[in-house]
């Protein structure tokens, strides 16, 4: 039986590059990409942020005319830039089963809200707000109905916001569509960009490093925040789709420990749920996980909750690697950003490396992976947690893996 749903095209965009391959290919060489936050906006406070390089919208107009109407934001040329790369896997989907039968599932944290700053209160650092901005532009929705449109996605569209398990969040209802007949397929998307609001505010929470961000390090000192979009196609199972997957989503886990507003429950309770029902119905055990692609955000609380889930979850020192170390911390987009380079990895048979971990912390019980690490791989389970307590899982298996 072939693992769950399948993957037929991936795009990331990000601090690393807005090319795929280029972004990938930076990735699994432990490129450095964040840079200063003041080269960003005005802060008062040291901040280190994964600013992507030239999203055609920072000056104010993508080039897509069928954009207008979500103001041509940043977060829309952000979504865009990963959007352009999956288009040609959209098309075929949609010659394979009809544009009426491929859904479009949108996720976002922010929404345009950086578009919103800039009209009501502009920094001499960054570019003036659209001249056809409207306050409705801020909407999620906004961005998410134009670029399905942009896609020629004629089926269901939806757009969410749970955090930072967002995009999770959204892989699962574009699986639900499909295995509910709504759907034959589905674009899952995400973008968030960098915006004010955000840096001060996990700055006020404390959660904030002024260097670099170093997950499970015994020196970590916060989040490094980022900024990104990621794109997936899912197709339900058929001998065409399997021909040529990428991958499998073999099991989607969510659970949600209400622990409390920002902080996650001591022991990982709800990153225990949510990684076993991701196991469970990927008909896979703990020992079959080749390795875990960590929520990782470098903060003391998170990074010792999640490593707490970890060691109870599975049977042994599973590898355990934080790409966050590499794109930052892309909000709603960091679920599936980290679930394309886990396909990469698949592809690659190798584990990209955790950057800045030196000095370890050895009071966490997890084996982190510090250097790029070759190996078979056929499984990997990646985690995105989120604010509330809202988590999710997914296990990504290699087109060929049987599930039990």
């Amino acid at each position: 039986m072939r693992p769950g749903h399948a993957i037929t095209g991936a795009a990331i965009a990000n601090c690393l590059g807005t090319d795929h391959g280029a972004a990938c290919a930076r990735a699994f060489a432990g490129g450095e990409a964040f840079s200063p936050g003041g080269g960003f906006a005005s802060f008062p406070f040291a901040t280190m942020l994964g600013v992507m390089p030239s999203p055609a919208g920072d000056a104010g107009a993508a080039t897509d005319d069928d954009l207008v109407d979500c103001a041509r934001t940043r977060l829309a040329a952000i979504a865009l830039a990963s959007v352009r790369q999956l288009a040609p896997a959209v098309r075929a989907a949609s010659r394979r089963w009809g544009a009426g039968r491929v859904a479009y599932v949108f996720a976002s944290a922010t929404g345009g809200l950086e578009e919103t700053e800039r009209a009501l209160a502009p920094d001499p650092r960054r570019p003036p707000a659209h001249a056809a901005y409207r306050y409705e532009n801020h909407g999620i929705d906004a961005t998410s109905a134009a670029i399905a449109r942009h896609l020629g996605c004629a089926g269901i569209s939806l757009a969410i916001s749970t955090a930072c398990s967002s995009s999770f969040k959204a892989l699962a209802a574009g699986i639900r569509l499909i295995d509910r007949g709504l759907a034959d397929a589905a674009v899952i998307g995400c973008a968030d960009s960098l915006c004010r609001t955000t840096v001060f505010g996990f700055h006020s929470l404390g959660l904030l490093s002024p260097v670099a961000t170093r997950p499970f390090s015994r020196e970590r000192a916060g989040i490094t925040l980022g900024e990104g979009s990621a794109y997936v196609l899912i197709e339900r199972g058929s001998d065409a789709t399997w021909r040529h997957a990428l991958a499998g989503v073999a099991g989607v886990g969510g659970a949600s420990d209400a622990f409390h507003h920002t902080s996650p429950h001591p022991e990982g309770i709800g990153g225990q749920l949510c990684m076993r029902q991701a196991l469970d119905r990927a008909g896979v055990s703990p020992n079959d996980i080749d390795y875990v692609s960590a929520h990782g955000t470098g903060t003391q609380q998170n990074d010792a909750a999640e490593a707490a889930a970890v060691a109870r979850v599975f049977e042994r020192r599973v590898p355990v690697t934080a790409t966050k170390s590499l794109t930052g911390h892309t909000l709603g987009s960091a679920g599936l950003t980290a679930l394309v380079l886990a396909i990469e990895s698949l592809r690659r048979h190798e584990i990209p490396a955790t950057l800045r971990v030196a000095p370890a912390d050895d009071a966490l019980p997890v084996a982190v992976v510090d250097g790029p690490r070759p190996g078979r791989l056929r499984h990997v389970l990646v985690n995105a947690f989120g604010f509330g307590g809202s988590n999710a899982s997914v296990v990504v298996s290699q087109p060929s893996a049987r599930r039990a």
